[in-house]
């Protein structure tokens, strides 16, 4: 299941955003006004799982994708036993810096939003039994190339690439990253995600028809 999301430029989520969805039951509802970015999260979803065309924050557009560095993030709760081997190994080591951040392993313009991750993350250990449960942080930037957002900190550079890595190396490269993309892969095909808009027209849901509705 997916317990929160970090979302960055896309749609009506300006800058990195940590939205937190559940902290304990299977079943959430997303309630709010007019804008608030209910359907910006359902759409992200569906840009990650289904190749959707990215819906981007106007600021992003104006700055460029470089520069705004859109990203989808969901975390997953998932069980341990989803995966197996060198996958096995990638996600333990993702779930280990996930449930061991804290404010001060990253820069000070994101430490409000760990900090709301972390307060999500304490409601979770106190509801539900993690015990053969993994915390994953991964989704995609702009480009399509695996992201772990601000999981991806010194802390994961000694994980993944060992503590005698210098010390001047603070996140992990795109090249680093790409020892993820199994996991990834594994989760996506793990998941049928279905977004039907609550406004649709003809020729859309044809193609829901065809596709998603058919699965």
């Amino acid at each position: 299941m997916i317990i929160g999301l970090f979302l960055r430029y896309f749609k009506t989520y300006q800058g990195i955003n940590y939205i937190p969805l559940t902290d304990e039951d299977k079943f959430c509802g997303l309630v709010g006004n007019n804008g608030i970015g209910k359907s910006s999260i359902l759409e992200s979803l569906d840009t990650l799982f289904n190749a959707r065309a990215w819906n981007l924050n106007t600021v992003a557009k104006k700055r460029g994708t470089s520069s705004a560095k859109p990203q989808i993030v969901p975390i997953f709760m998932l069980q341990r036993s989803l995966f197996q081997g060198d996958i096995l190994v990638k996600a333990e080591a993702l779930n280990k810096i996930t449930m061991m951040i804290t404010e001060a392993d990253v820069a000070s313009a994101l430490r409000p939003h760990v900090k709301k991750f972390i307060e999500h993350r304490a409601l979770l250990e106190l509801k539900v039994d993690l015990t053969d449960l993994l915390i994953l942080p991964i989704g995609i930037d702009y480009e399509g190339k695996v992201s772990i957002s601000i999981f991806n900190n010194r802390q994961m550079v000694e994980e993944i690439l060992g503590a005698e890595t210098e010390a001047t190396k603070t996140s992990l490269s795109e090249d680093d990253l790409k020892i993820f993309n199994p996991l990834l892969e594994a989760i996506k095909n793990s998941i049928d995600y279905i977004y039907i808009p609550r406004e649709i027209d003809p020729q859309l849901f044809t193609k829901l028809e065809t596709a998603e509705i058919q699965m």
